[in-house]
This record gives structure tokens, sequence and C-alpha cells, in this order.
């Protein structure tokens, strides 16, 4: 089951479809539903039906009538970023809420980086944001649900030898306070600006999305969606990399630089 708990992102493969039909004004319900098929052939109907729903939900793909639709327009293309939550992720935040009464924090994936990154992860893991003061006793009540799977601010030792080794590995970090985060489900959850702070941050815990990939992922989050350069500048500065941040910008081809956040 768990398998198939894909990531929504990765699971609509939009930027691939819309890259498909870039150039036409208008596409049919029978179109997309082959563009799916093309990809996966095994795909049930109901897989289908539900990614052309949850499509034009997020707005990426607009209903001109019955079984006709249109890419969101060039003056559209910018969207709030959404990830989908799988049932045991949010049964795992909910968990904690629950037994320690968690007052913030978050709970991500590295698979929702794959929508932007060129290559795939081999393996992803979950990252568990919690307040300071939380932090052991959120290892342990993970711990003795999950047992060898969680790990507590592993260092690059660890990363290395353990968890790169370890299937679907949790690990459980520092909640950076007034980082910016918003509701799924009831689950607070990253915004993109800092997924991608925390991307460029961290490398030796990303390591998978550092150099090229990075400037990749950087680049399509900008492409596709809402970005807010002063929040990802002042949640950098937080996390002391906003000078390191702006350098990084500054070589990226066709990115904003106009940020004078200080």
């Amino acid at each position: 089951m768990e398998e198939q708990e894909e990531s929504a992102p990765k699971a609509l493969k939009w930027l691939e479809l819309r890259n498909n039909f870039a150039h036409q004004p208008e596409l049919t319900r029978a179109q997309v539903l082959d563009f799916y098929r093309r990809h996966e052939p095994e795909a049930k109907q109901t897989t289908v039906d539900w990614r052309i729903y949850e499509l034009t939900r997020r707005g990426l793909l607009v209903s001109l009538g019955r079984g006709r639709y249109s890419l969101a327009g060039a003056a559209q293309k910018h969207f709030s970023y959404l990830p989908e939550l799988t049932s045991t992720e949010r049964n795992i935040w909910r968990t904690l809420v629950k037994e320690l009464q968690l007052p913030e924090g978050c709970l991500w994936s590295t698979a929702w980086a794959n929508e932007f990154s060129l290559h795939q992860a081999a393996r992803n893991f979950l990252i568990v944001e919690v307040p300071r003061d939380y932090v052991q006793a959120v290892f342990y009540v993970l711990k003795d649900r999950h047992s060898h799977r969680v790990f507590l601010r592993p260092d690059p030792e660890i990363l290395t030898y353990y968890v790169a080794e370890t299937d679907k590995p949790i690990i459980v970090m520092a909640f950076v306070s007034r980082a910016p985060v918003q509701q799924v489900n009831q689950v607070p959850v990253p915004r993109l600006e800092k997924m991608l702070v925390d991307l460029f941050s961290s490398p030796n815990l990303f390591a998978a999305y550092q150099g090229r990939e990075l400037e990749i992922i950087f680049g399509n989050a900008r492409r596709y969606y809402t970005l807010d350069e002063r929040t990802l500048l002042s949640y950098a500065q937080r996390r002391h990399k906003a000078p390191e941040l702006r350098r990084f910008l500054s070589r990226l081809p066709d990115w904003p630089h106009s940020s004078n956040l200080q």
C-alpha cells in the first residue's frame, strides 16, 4: 500500500504534461488519458480520473466544458505550491500532536523535491521538525512505532552509513521558529520557500540535490509556482545562509535579483 502512496506532484507528472501540450490551446480528456497511459500502461482508470481531478483542483488544468481542457495560460502559470500528504505522513503528525501537544513544527518528504529535479533520488526520507524542547520526546515516540527507521539529527557519518541504507527513514530535526509553513489536511508542511532554503542550507542531509541538480530545482520551482523572494531570503537569514543564497541566486539564469533584504 505504501508503494502506491506516491507524492501527488510527482504522480501528476505536471512538468511533463505541460511540456507535452505546451503549444496546444486546447486538449481533450482522451489526450490526457493517453498521456498517462503512455507513461504508465498499467494505470487504472480511477487513478487517471483522480489525477485529472487533482490537476483541475490545483488550477493547472482549466475546464472548458465537458471533456475539454486548457493548460493554465502564461498569465496564470504561477500557482501556490500545495504538496499531497500520504496517509502514513498524516498519521505520524496526528500521533505526535495527540501525545505531545506540539505547539508548532512541520513534516515533509524529500520525495516532494523530485517534482523539480532532473534525476530522481534513489531513496527518499521523511523529515519531522519540532521545537527544540520536543526533539527528544518526538524521537522516542517515533522510535517506539518505527524502530530502526528513526534518526535524531544525524551527522554526516550516520547519514552515509545508516540513513542511506535504511528503507523510508524518518529524521527528527529542530524546527526553526517562524519558518514559513502552511497547512495541508491539518498538518503543517513547509512552504516552497522553506523547502528550497533547506535543500540549499543542509548539503550533507540533502546530498542528492546538490550542484547542478539544486540549480535545476530552484529554476523549476520558480518557473511553475509562486515564490516570494523576501520570504525565501528572510528564512535563509534565520538559517544564517542569506549571503550565500544571494550569491547562488545571482548565478541562476532568469532569476529575479530584486531583493534588497539586509
